[in-house]
């Protein structure tokens, strides 16, 4: 007579195929569900030597769409089957890497989204009696539906310890967040990223805990804040935090003017050296070509937008100069 785990494996939830993931922590296949109203499509999931019945039978009963519908709980042979629905969609984990090769981010509105969705369920979790909290949230254990929605997987027992040192969840938060936008982890745990959220962000990775968050109601309140209001660095002051001084008009400008000063009085001031005032204004076109280039070059990499106003002010400023340059010299030569 066929044992219960045989049963349950080759009658109730069967594989179809070789393991999708196998390790020495869990083994996953891809399982039909037999057992189940509509014998739906699942996934089997075996937890080598761990016992996380009590857990995940109370996910089961709770039933909430924070985490994946859990069809049924068993513990054999020392390991737990959990077996959940079929998810449509990715990870986390799997967004990011496919940015990363296709060379893109998340737009600031799709990754405050996700991680808008993300505090929600964290928050969902902990008002459960007793809380519920995720040992092992990251970008792998993240996914997001084809919908949008998100759901957590691969809960850890309260026993559960990471190995490594100890991250806070407002650090795991900021860093997915900074991932997002930017397409790479905070460098040294120090935020890269210039944009609305910066202050979540900042906020999140901030080392003293009285200056972190409380509560996840409060990061979402300041993702809302940011997502509605403009951030409060725009302006001319993050746009010299956001280009360097050399792609700036006032450095390359003076530079410029310099030039233009020197092809205006061998021009006006000297009418027997056309030859060389063609020479210093070849030299101000080019350097003003290749300072047009680069500097568009390196906001369009680091995305970095400017208004039609804020891109146009400096250009009349600097036209304006040339302008006034040119008229000194004729004046001046004309005295002469």
């Amino acid at each position: 007579m066929p044992s219960e785990k045989e049963l349950f494996i080759t009658k109730q939830y069967v594989p179809t195929g070789e393991p999708i993931v196998s390790n020495n922590h869990v083994l996953i296949y891809h399982v039909k569900c037999m057992a189940e109203p509509g014998k739906p499509d699942g996934i089997l999931k075996m937890y080598r030597k761990k016992n996380v019945t009590k857990l995940y039978s109370r996910l089961m009963a709770l039933d909430y769409s924070e985490w994946p519908h859990i069809y049924n709980v068993k513990y054999f042979d020392e390991s737990t089957l959990v077996v959940e629905e079929l998810l449509e969609g990715n990870t986390l984990k799997e967004l990011l890497e496919r940015n990363r090769q296709e060379n893109v981010k998340f737009s600031e509105e799709e990754a405050s989204h996700i991680m808008d969705e993300i505090c929600y369920a964290i928050e969902q979790l902990q008002n459960a009696a007793p809380p519920i909290i995720h040992h092992n949230l990251k970008p792998s254990n993240i996914f997001v539906t084809r919908s949008g929605n998100i759901r957590f997987l691969d809960f850890e027992s309260d026993t559960y310890q990471p190995k490594g040192p100890h991250r806070s969840l407002w650090n795991i938060l900021g860093s997915m967040f900074h991932e997002m936008l930017t397409g790479r982890a905070p460098s040294g745990g120090k935020s890269s990223y210039e944009g609305r959220f910066r202050n979540v962000i900042q906020k999140c990775m901030e080392k003293n805990p009285e200056k972190s968050y409380e509560t996840v109601q409060q990061m979402q309140e300041d993702i809302e804040h940011a997502r509605t209001h403009e951030p409060e660095s725009a302006g001319p002051a993050k746009t010299r935090r956001g280009i360097p001084y050399t792609l700036t008009f006032p450095f390359q400008g003076t530079i410029l003017g310099f030039e233009w000063l020197l092809f205006s009085y061998f021009l006006l001031g000297n009418k027997d050296n056309t030859s060389t005032s063609s020479f210093f204004l070849l030299i101000f076109c080019v350097h003003a070509a290749l300072f047009g280039l680069r500097r568009y070059s390196y906001m369009k990499k680091e995305k970095i937008f400017l208004g039609p106003l804020r891109t146009a002010y400096p250009i009349v400023v600097l036209a304006a100069a040339l302008g006034l340059l040119t008229f000194a010299v004729s004046f001046v030569s004309s005295l002469l």
